[in-house]
């Protein structure tokens, strides 16, 4: 084979930025492995880069995007040994997912869990890990407490829910809508907030007899983030992971916390992650294979359906963690 079909963005923008073109097959150069890919995640920071530049994450024109992708390692630089050639993998440090080949650093390579597939494995890291590190790490979970969870049905919020529950806590998910309460409750959870209602901070405080949330996990920002404050019960975390909402949430002054007698925290996972055969690894994992916690994947959508779901996904109508299906289980 002698070219790829790739998606490419020559500019930022609007999802239409977003052009199937056929390219030359790349070759990895040093520190790099060559990818054909099965699988990429419908990450949210894949939409963020094609909107707008970022200074903390530069790119360069014209981009594939595709940060979370599977595949089968089919080339590795001159550097790199040979015995990857046939793995199967995970990239997570380089983008280029959304392309039938990529180039990835093998620095940013994991191995897709044996008994797991491709489609999974794509994606399983990032939001059950942040879910877990969030909650476990930043948030210092107990069993008993009381967890909210924003953005509760999409990927990462689908795997809070599960984790704080499997840890024995009251969780409660804030959604927008009925159909999102009904994506939730497929996950097991029945305590749902929806914030389409103005008295939603009322409802979530009356799930806990008025005694507020231990945790509150956040990575929406926008408006809703002021509720937190009151929300959070005496000795309470408010961890925030994002701000998907396009807003950050206002600062909080340190009388308030002094006051209130709460912490709040911030978390990128890279900074904290467990290594992968730690004993936290292999306990998240056995929980993904076993079953006992369930993956969000609602929808697997052709590579050359990207754009449109973008558009879905900043209009809020995608559930969970969407799957860009390129070549397939190889």
């Amino acid at each position: 084979m002698s070219g790829m079909r790739a998606v490419v963005m020559a500019a930022h923008g609007p999802p239409e930025v977003l052009q199937m073109q056929q390219l030359p097959l790349p070759a990895p150069g040093p520190g790099q492995v060559r990818i054909r890919v099965a699988f990429a995640g419908m990450n949210p920071l894949d939409a963020v880069v094609r909107r707008q530049p970022l200074a903390w994450l530069p790119i360069k024109l014209p981009f594939t995007p595709g940060i979370e992708h599977t595949g089968v390692v089919d080339a590795v630089g001159p550097d790199v040994d040979a015995q990857w050639i046939g793995r199967r993998v995970l990239s997570r440090l380089g983008f280029g997912g959304y392309a039938e080949y990529s180039i990835a650093p093998v620095a940013g390579l994991l191995a897709v869990p044996q008994g797991m597939s491709l489609r999974d494995g794509c994606a399983y890291r990032g939001c059950t890990y942040t879910a877990w590190h969030a909650l476990h790490k930043v948030g210092r979970l107990r069993a008993g407490e009381r967890v909210l969870v924003h953005s509760a049905a999409g990927a990462v919020g689908c795997m809070a829910m599960q984790i704080a529950r499997d840890a024995g806590c009251q969780a409660v998910g804030v959604c927008g809508g009925p159909a999102k309460a009904a994506w939730l409750h497929a996950f097991g959870c029945d305590e749902v907030v929806d914030y389409l209602r103005a008295d939603w901070p009322q409802q979530a405080l009356q799930l806990t007899a008025g005694r507020g949330f231990d945790v509150i996990l956040d990575g929406n920002g926008g408006p809703n983030a002021a509720h937190n404050i009151d929300l959070a019960a005496r000795l309470g975390r408010i961890v925030y992971i994002g701000a998907t909402a396009g807003a950050d949430p206002a600062p909080i002054p340190v009388a308030t916390l002094i006051l209130k007698s709460i912490a709040v925290a911030g978390m990128s996972l890279r900074q904290v992650e467990e290594p992968p055969g730690s004993a936290a690894d292999q306990e998240i994992v056995a929980a993904i294979l076993s079953g006992r916690w369930k993956l969000p994947i609602s929808e697997v959508v052709p590579l050359a359906a990207v754009a449109d779901l973008h558009r879905r996904l900043e209009a809020r109508q995608v559930r969970g963690r969407a799957v860009i299906e390129v070549g397939g289980e190889l």
